[in-house]
């Protein structure tokens, strides 16, 4: 008898994605992209260059939630 095994292809939610683009980002603090350029701007939130490509820490945008949660500013 001969035995398959399946190898699954895991699958990437956007929960799991550690880089963000800013339109992803922004859809997860649904606002518009351009507060979060602005959020850059002000240095409240880092980001992360790859190349060209500017992208969030998924636990970069946690700590800013958190912080905006504690302080109430925005």
């Amino acid at each position: 008898m001969e035995t398959t095994t399946h190898l699954s292809t895991p699958t990437t939610t956007a929960a799991d994605t550690l880089l963000l683009t800013l339109d992803e980002a922004a859809r997860e603090l649904r606002c518009a992209r351009r507060s979060i350029e602005r959020q850059i701007a002000r240095h409240r939130l880092t980001v992360v260059h790859v190349g060209r490509s500017v992208r969030v820490e998924r636990r970069e945008l946690e700590r800013f939630i958190a912080q905006m949660r504690d302080h109430g500013d925005g």
